[in-house]
């Protein structure tokens, strides 16, 4: 069983470098933004294949993939809601 290669997230501070590995662009995107909102600079971003990728780069991506997704319920059968009348005409049973 193969999984998915990570969107990796890394910032080199003065002693250490900190590195999330994410499963999703959109997780990526939420990392950024975090280290960014802590006034870190030196923040590098890498994709699934191992290409650099920038902010814009992210954004993209989570934009297509919320454009492609399917509308919530689509998958569902459309079935006859309940306590509806029913087309056909019921006719009377006459006891034998």
């Amino acid at each position: 069983m193969t999984t998915a290669q990570p969107f990796v997230v890394r910032v080199d501070k003065p002693r250490v470098t900190v590195t999330y590995n994410c499963p999703t662009a959109e997780w990526a995107l939420r990392k950024l933004s975090e280290f960014q909102a802590a006034g870190h600079a030196n923040i590098i971003i890498t994709g699934p294949d191992g290409q650099p990728l920038a902010e814009a780069d992210l954004f993209a991506m989570v934009n297509r993939a919320v454009d492609s997704a399917p509308e919530p319920g689509a998958d569902r059968a459309v079935t006859k809601p309940q306590g509806t009348k029913s087309a056909v005409p019921l006719r009377k049973v006459s006891a034998a």
